[in-house]
């Protein structure tokens, strides 16, 4: 599927839905020393915020400038780094993104997929 393919809005959207999956996730472990000996709420953590950064990734530029406020680069940089460096990832990391970020990062994202619709009316 080409970038084109699909609007930024749906992308959005995407990157919503993976957060909405990684703190499902996260909920499922009592506490980080559960999470890091759950290889499969791992992975499925990881796979989840490599959809994030690609998504990130496909946002146009226009309106990563109107909201710099959200983190795109770091999304797509963790996404590339799960996706490259694979062997290196500190799982604590992924915690502590889940734990200190993602609620409010999708508080953004959901604000600007709601003016974004609105302004495309």
């Amino acid at each position: 599927m080409k970038k084109e393919d699909r609007s930024f809005l749906e992308f959005l959207e995407d990157m919503i839905n993976s957060i909405d999956k990684i703190l499902k996730y996260i909920e499922t472990v009592e506490g980080i020393e559960d999470f890091l000996s759950n290889d499969m709420v791992i992975d499925a953590v990881t796979r989840n915020y490599e959809i994030i950064g690609e998504a990130a990734n496909k946002i146009p530029i226009e309106i990563k400038e109107k909201y710099p406020e959200v983190p795109w680069r770091q999304m797509y940089g963790l996404r590339n780094f799960a996706a490259h460096d694979y062997h290196k990832i500190d799982h604590r990391i992924l915690w502590e993104i889940a734990e200190d970020h993602l609620v409010e990062n999708r508080i953004m994202l959901e604000e600007i997929l709601e003016k974004e619709i609105n302004a495309n009316k």
